[in-house]
């Protein structure tokens, strides 16, 4: 699986939003990747924990002022915990507007360019920009933004909102903007009532997005236009939920709110997907023979 000039994922299944301390014997080794926890230039001090609240059995709500860690903490404390499992390790940004994704690129580019194999653009959130702001241009002006100060050769990875109806015309922005591969998708925009106290707004994560991410996959992989690789990603937990992935056209998947309910799975669900592969090359071999 190509996800960038020169970045081969050994296997389809990646982490996303890695906790930044991950235990050496679960297997993490077997990943196509590790995306980071979305950094922002500076730091912001969040007002609840770590700011993750499950709404459902299987659905997240991430609030809106939760805690989000800066770049260079990342690169001086956090980094070197990721790196140590011998995969490639892509940092999620995001930012306000364009020179905040070219500031936060170049500090990565100075900083961490013998760790990382590139990032990933998270190109909105609850926290940034509003619907109605994001465009087509702004993708591409961003994406290129970030290409300029990262080189040709540093994998890309635009991550868009889980707008059906949008997506296309968002990715064909990235495209033109030097992505090396697509993600969808990310949170969709939700408010949580608890029983107690205000409203929360947040992003929406896990099983409630995974319809709406897999029909942005769909959209994508099925578009003449587009010719980058798609990784998808929302509510992915099982074995059949990486398949159905696959079948709507991702070349890989990520695995965020599965990892923070369990611990472990997305190294587990890497172990499946090694078993099978080989199992199906040793029968195929065996037809052939």
């Amino acid at each position: 699986m190509q996800l960038g000039p020169s970045l081969t994922l050994q296997n389809p299944v990646c982490l996303a939003a890695a906790p930044w301390q991950l235990p050496d014997d679960l297997g993490y080794e077997r990943l196509g990747a590790i995306f980071t926890k979305t950094v922002i230039m500076e730091p912001r001090p969040g007002g609840r924990g770590h700011g993750v609240i499950r709404v459902a059995d299987a659905s997240l709500l991430n609030t809106t002022d939760r805690r989000t860690d800066g770049a260079e903490q990342l690169v001086q404390e956090q980094l070197p915990h990721l790196c140590r499992h011998g995969v490639p390790v892509l940092v999620s940004i995001t930012a306000p507007g364009i020179p905040g994704f070219r500031k936060i690129a170049r500090f990565l580019a100075r900083e961490a360019a013998g760790q990382i194999a590139g990032v990933e653009v998270y190109i909105s959130s609850p926290t940034t920009l509003s619907g109605f702001e994001l465009t087509p241009r702004f993708v591409r002006e961003a994406t290129e933004a970030v290409r300029t100060e990262l080189g040709a050769e540093a994998a890309l990875v635009v991550k868009l909102p889980p707008w059906p109806d949008h997506v296309r015309a968002l990715a064909l922005g990235a495209q033109e903007g030097g992505a090396s591969a697509l993600a969808a998708s990310n949170t969709l925009k939700a408010l949580h009532i608890p029983a107690h106290g205000e409203p929360l707004l947040g992003g929406l994560s896990g099983e409630a997005l995974r319809p709406m991410a897999l029909r942005c996959v769909y959209e994508l992989a099925h578009d003449e236009k587009l010719s980058l690789p798609v990784v998808g990603t929302g509510g992915i937990f099982t074995a059949r939920h990486v398949s159905d992935y696959l079948r709507c056209g991702a070349s890989a998947v990520q695995v965020a709110t599965g990892e923070f309910l369990e611990p472990g799975l997305t190294a587990r669900l890497a172990a499946e997907w090694e078993a099978t592969a080989s199992f199906t090359t040793s029968r195929a071999a065996a037809c052939n023979n």
